[in-house]
């Protein structure tokens, strides 16, 4: 996947501090929070412990070409796991009753990442909020009380 950077400045998006506070709430699990901006979408920049997630740890998707296979991002650090963002991204594309996307990671499981794809969003298509596979699950929500009631629900 190509990564292109639009601006190196710091995110200042007025939703990170309902991503922290959904993290702190979430506790020490492993994984991503993102959230639909506008036409953007707010993301941690790579996969960690939700409860330590600090203001600089944000980069701000603009944009992504699935044909192209381009990452189009605003923020100071690269993301470093550009294919769940890029999975993240077309979940809030065709998912309008979607606003916030919690990715929890178990394992360090590698598969082709088409074919993860497309289990997600098979799985997810719909009205379905949730996509669990072996140690790795996605909860999705209108909202982060929506969202974190779904992960509460499971935990």
């Amino acid at each position: 996947m190509q990564l292109f950077r639009l601006s190196s400045e710091r995110i200042t998006c007025p939703l990170v501090p309902d991503v922290i506070g959904l993290g702190r709430k979430i506790g020490e699990k492993t994984g991503i929070i993102s959230t639909r901006y506008g036409n953007r979408m707010l993301s941690l920049k790579s996969s960690m412990f939700l409860d330590e997630i600090v203001e600089d740890f944000f980069v701000e998707i603009v944009d992504y070409d699935p044909v192209k296979n381009i990452l189009v991002f605003i923020g100071e650090q690269q993301p470093e796991n550009a294919l769940s963002l890029a999975i993240h991204w077309l979940i809030l594309r065709v998912r309008n009753d979607t606003n916030v996307i919690v990715h929890l990671y178990g394992g360090n499981d590698v598969v082709n990442p088409l074919e993860k794809t497309k289990r997600i969003l098979g799985t997810i298509k719909a009205e379905n909020n949730m996509f669990k596979e072996g140690k790795e699950a996605m909860f999705l929500g209108k909202d982060f009380a929506d969202v974190l009631k779904t992960v509460e629900g499971e935990m």
